[in-house]
């Protein structure tokens, strides 16, 4: 079994960002299953390599969270910073950081979601293929987008801005080749018009699973 490993020392947001992961992937088991095929797809078409300037693996998942909280209705996920800050706000002792609670109960009440996990998976590539990634930004905590005129000058630069849950940097301040993502998205979103299209089709390998 081949297992990888992130070891987190001294990045506090780190550790607040993996509790805030958990409670959202035992929310909903469609988010990891989700994350998973978006990572492999990012990886064979070349744009989840953060030192040539295309995404790390931790964008590509604010984007997967951003695109189930607002780009599809109903939403798949809710905010959990908005509805729990006493659980999930960054100024929360770690000590006091619960890893097992079951929030469901404390849920408010909203329609569900019963699309499929293929059919987010093309929800997805088509929410971004035309995504302004040249004008707006994505903010996880606030649950929203927000024109890039709203960030400070200094960020304003970047080619795409991901608001770090936490810290509130831009989580994609290493992407420095837009062309390839846009493309990527694009071309994707093009092949999954096709009624014939497999996740072969779009260079997405699901391995043993079976995706509906």
């Amino acid at each position: 079994m081949h297992l990888e490993l992130d070891i987190n020392v001294n990045n506090i947001p780190g550790i607040y960002n993996s509790h805030l992961l958990r409670y959202y992937a035992e929310l909903d088991p469609r988010f990891p299953a989700l994350a998973l095929l978006i990572k492999h797809w990012a990886i064979t078409n070349g744009i989840n390599d953060s030192m040539n300037g295309t995404f790390n693996s931790y964008s590509l998942i604010m984007l997967l969270l951003h695109y189930l909280m607002c780009g599809v209705k109903p939403a798949v996920l809710p905010n959990l910073q908005y509805l729990f800050p006493h659980r999930f706000a960054q100024f929360v002792n770690l000590d006091t950081l619960l890893m097992n609670a079951d929030i469901r109960e404390d849920l408010p009440q909203r329609p569900p979601n019963t699309a499929t996990v293929g059919e987010l998976l093309v929800g997805f590539f088509e929410y971004y293929a035309t995504f302004d990634f040249d004008s707006l930004a994505i903010s996880i905590r606030a649950g929203r987008v927000f024109h890039k005129s709203e960030l400070a000058q200094n960020q304003q630069r970047y080619c795409i801005f991901i608001e770090e849950p936490y810290d509130f940097q831009n989580t994609a301040r290493c992407v420095r080749h837009i062309e390839p993502i846009r493309e990527a998205f694009r071309q994707t979103a093009l092949a999954l018009k096709h009624p014939n299209f497999t996740l072969h089709d779009i260079r997405v390998n699901p391995g043993t699973d079976e995706v509906e």
